[in-house]
């Protein structure tokens, strides 16, 4: 996604979990911003309600 297509803001965490996602970032060859950015749609993907294929 080119970088005009991205909202910019500031997000304020605590030292001991930038840390962790510093960590799985470094694990996983990204970068914390693109690891943050990983980690909310994981989470976003788990809210979403199932869909029904049935017919």
């Amino acid at each position: 996604m080119p970088s005009e297509d991205k909202v910019r803001f500031t997000l304020r965490m605590p030292p001991d979990l930038y840390e962790k996602v510093k960590e799985s970032a470094d694990r996983n060859k990204r970068s914390v911003a693109r690891e943050i950015e990983y980690l909310v749609e994981k989470m976003m993907a788990l809210d979403e309600p199932p869909t029904n294929n049935k017919q």
